[in-house]
């Protein structure tokens, strides 16, 4: 586009040219002429008059001054036109063998240095279903979402159940297991044994709709068929003020052992354990154990100023008092440390008390307990069945 611009501009430089009258044409009196100063080489524009009186002798040698340059800009604009056409022949030449790419590349480096918009970029389109779909950013209500674990019930009687006393009497338990999937999904079904969570409840998969009835001395493995239930993580229900997992699934019969005294109910089987969230991973540091580090700092001080105290002979010694009075303030600070540790082993316990999940992030206590819902009336009571434990089923 630049080359086509300046091969215009150079024809109307010569179509000018030809177009200009000689200045010996004009009837110009010579007391009204003044001297002529030319221009630049660069420019057809003449100075303004002087205020010097011109003679005929100068006006024609300026006349004759000014044709010697326009000729010479005529050679010089027919020069480049024969420059431009050999350009331009080169130029189509290395067009057709060029790839697209870079037709695109030079058009943009030409527009570019005109000063105008570079052209559109081209439009892409994208397959949305290739790409995956950003996560949300990780809570304590979502650390469970898309994980597995495995469940197994041991189904028998606990000290303070409600079931009715010859049920599990001989001490016979069921051994149950499942795989269970924490899914994101929001559970629209209203269970009041979930309430109180960090989010709404989920849906609870069992994998395969299947729970599996482990052996017993008169018979073997067993399958039963089990739907989908509901979670959710709970707010303060745990020992002061923990969090809670609670979850249940739904059996479609009763499950038991032909000749046992005990039985899993037919209907919806509840169970919860501790839940603590570890968002910066399994082996983040704890509060506790920086207070574990802060009650041995205490205890080695104490020891250090005792034995100090006891080399003193004198027990009026006034260094003796600042030593004992220094004592005593460590042991109300030890207690003090002590309770928040005591405090902190509820709310932090051991990791080998728990189950993680694949990342880490997130524990559960690797026991629990086993209820079933039993309505009397208008009153619901949950009658303890047995206890549970859990790992995760996505570690190697």
């Amino acid at each position: 586009m630049r080359r086509t611009h300046s091969l215009a501009l150079l024809l109307g430089l010569v179509a000018a040219a030809d177009a200009t009258p000689s200045l010996s044409a004009f009837a110009v009196p010579t007391r009204n002429m003044h001297r002529r100063t030319l221009a630049p080489r660069s420019s057809l524009q003449m100075a303004l008059p002087s205020k010097s009186r011109a003679t005929v002798a100068e006006i024609e040698a300026e006349s004759a001054q000014l044709r010697k340059e326009i000729e010479e800009l005529r050679e010089e604009a027919l020069r480049r036109l024969e420059e431009l056409e050999r350009q331009l022949a080169s130029t189509s030449t290395s067009t057709a063998s060029s790839s697209p790419a870079e037709t695109t590349a030079n058009t943009a480096a030409s527009t570019e240095e005109e000063g105008l918009l570079p052209p559109p970029a081209p439009i892409v389109f994208t397959d949305n279903n290739a790409s995956h779909k950003k996560k949300p950013p990780k809570s304590i209500a979502n650390l469970l979402d898309e994980t597995r674990w495995k469940v197994n019930l041991s189904i028998g009687r606990e000290p303070g159940t409600w079931m009715p006393k010859q049920w599990g009497a001989s001490g016979q338990r069921l051994n149950l297991s499942f795989v269970a999937e924490f899914a994101p999904a929001q559970l629209y079904e209203r269970d009041d044994f979930l309430r109180g969570g960090y989010a709404n409840a989920k849906v609870l998969h069992v994998v395969d709709n299947e729970v599996r009835l482990g052996p017993s001395l008169s018979e073997g493995e067993r399958i039963y068929k089990a739907k989908d239930g509901g979670w959710q993580v709970t707010r303060g229900d745990g020992p002061l003020g923990t969090d809670l997992l609670r979850f249940y699934i739904e059996v479609e019969e009763r499950i038991e052992h032909t000749g046992g005294d005990v039985y899993l109910p037919k209907g919806r089987v509840y169970s919860s354990c501790g839940y603590f969230p570890f968002l910066g991973g399994e082996n983040a540091p704890s509060v506790k154990e920086a207070f574990v580090k802060e009650m041995e700092n205490i205890e080695e001080q104490i020891a250090a100023l005792q034995l100090k105290k006891d080399a003193i002979q004198n027990p009026f010694n006034l260094e003796g008092f600042k030593l004992g009075r220094e004592i005593f303030r460590l042991n109300r600070e030890a207690e003090r440390v002590n309770n928040r540790l005591n405090f902190m082993a509820v709310r932090e316990p051991d990791k080998n008390l728990l189950r993680f999940s694949k990342d880490g992030d997130v524990g559960v206590t690797k026991e629990g307990g086993v209820c079933c819902q039993v309505n009397k009336g208008p009153v619901v009571e949950y009658h303890i069945l047995g206890r549970f434990g859990i790992a995760s089923a996505e570690h190697d």
